[in-house]
């Protein structure tokens, strides 16, 4: 089935369906759970026939486009997106004072550490309890809300735009992708050895926490340097 355009076409449709939807109606809990379900239900497919790359794909491109709708639909339509992101306004507000001042870098470690460690904690735990059930959810909360403020800064020019497309979240969002990938395999194929992940699996696992302590790294030296480069 995977083999089958038709499967990649229907899951390009469901993800511009369930992001453009519920956003375009202002629906911040539909939203994630909306694109969670669908996008759980499409990588359970490959995931069971053990195609990993074919899942990496598939939710790859699966982010990009919810990533470019949420970006497009924020910066056309920002009050309308705004209402399907809890607390946007005030996301929209902090990224606007951290673009002027560099102060409080909103959702970062140090500004909202107990957020980030339940996030991790759903990506890891999880997606491993749950098929990658409940790691999806928190990705897909936090590409929508990535997306939604990349969108409001491109308001303000082209500068904006990449001021938004903030190094460290992209490479922690791509190490939050692998690990979904590679921990929702056990529910599913009913593998619980870890070994058997870790010997053929083992670049993914360690790209992906590479990746996460990259952005991390990058979270705390990058942002300054990054504001001065690209503040509108």
């Amino acid at each position: 089935m995977v083999k089958d355009p038709i499967y990649y076409i229907t899951f390009g449709f469901f993800a511009l369906l369930t992001t453009a939807l519920p956003a375009a109606l202002g629906q911040p809990n539909f939203l994630p759970i909306a694109q969670t379900v669908a996008i759980t239900l499409f990588l359970a497919i490959p995931l069971r026939r053990g195609r990993i790359t074919t899942a990496l794909v598939v939710l790859t491109s699966w982010l990009l486009l919810q990533l470019f709708v949420m970006i497009a639909g924020s910066a056309l339509l920002p009050l309308v997106f705004e209402r399907a992101i809890h607390e946007g306004f005030a996301y929209h507000r902090a990224l606007l004072e951290w673009s002027v001042t560099g102060i409080s870098l909103p959702g970062s470690v140090l500004q909202a550490p107990g957020s980030r460690l339940l996030e991790l904690v759903g990506i890891l735990i999880g997606s491993l309890l749950s098929a990658g059930l409940v790691g999806l959810w928190f990705l897909m909360r936090a590409v929508n809300q990535f997306g939604y403020g990349i969108g409001r800064l491109a308001v303000e020019g082209p500068a904006g735009l990449i001021l938004g497309m903030m190094p460290w979240k992209l490479a922690t969002l791509a190490g939050y992708a692998g690990l979904v990938v590679m921990l929702a395999q056990p529910l599913l194929t009913n593998i619980w050895k870890p070994a058997h992940y870790l010997v053929r699996q083992r670049r993914l696992a360690i790209a992906s926490l590479v990746l996460i302590a990259l952005g991390l790294v990058l979270e705390f030296a990058l942002p300054g340097l990054w504001r001065v480069m690209w503040a509108p």
